[in-house]
Parts: C-alpha cells; structure tokens; sequence
C-alpha cells in the first residue's frame, strides 16, 4: 500500500468559499436595533359591580349602545410580547409591541360618564 503525505493530497483540492453559494446568494442579515413603531395596550377582564351602589348602578345605566364613558381602571399586566409585521416582500414593516392586561378593579367618579 502507498501513502501519500496529506499536504500532497491537499495541494490540488481548493475548498468551496461558503459566501459565495452556487445554489442561492448569500443571505445578508442585517440586526433591528429600532424601538418599536408600533405599540398596543390589549386589555380584557370584567368586573361586577355592586348594586348597593348608588353611583356605581347610575353610571351602569347611563351606559349606551355607541356611547362613550371615562372609567378609571386598576390592571395586572400579564406579559408582553414583541413581533415584525412584514409586507408582501417579506421585509420588516413595522415592529410591534404589546402589553397584555388584566382589568382588576374599576372605580366610578361622579360625573364621569358621558
């Protein structure tokens, strides 16, 4: 059996640059560093109020389909999450983000609704 010293063996051989890809062009990556552009509150609960109340079961009926009203509310924040919306192209579109909260107490100031 002959042997062939490896330097030998290796002086003919000129390994793939990997940047240089046959099959598809490199892929460049390019790190977001912006803060996001977009930013989302998403709150859900219920709270039940007391019919003791007095201004608590006022401002309950005062309540209308389509209205609006103030309401001052306590929440739990249960987590937040990041995530790119992309466009048609598959490019960063915007960067959102969003704070989940859990509504835990509500509290009825005279003259609050509207």
């Amino acid at each position: 059996m002959s042997s062939i010293p490896l330097d030998e063996r290796r002086a003919g051989y000129d390994p793939p640059d990997p940047d240089t890809g046959t099959l598809f062009p490199p892929v460049k990556i390019e790190i977001d560093r912006s803060d996001p552009n977009v930013i989302k509150l998403a709150l859900r609960g219920s709270i039940e109020f007391d019919r003791s109340n007095r201004k608590q079961v006022e401002f309950y009926n005062s309540l209308k389909h389509g209205g609006e009203a103030e309401l001052v509310v306590t929440v739990h924040v249960a987590g937040s999450r990041k995530v790119h919306r992309r466009d048609s192209e598959g490019d960063v579109d915007a960067i959102v983000e969003t704070k989940s909260c859990v509504v835990t107490d509500v509290f009825v100031e005279p003259g609050g609704e509207s």
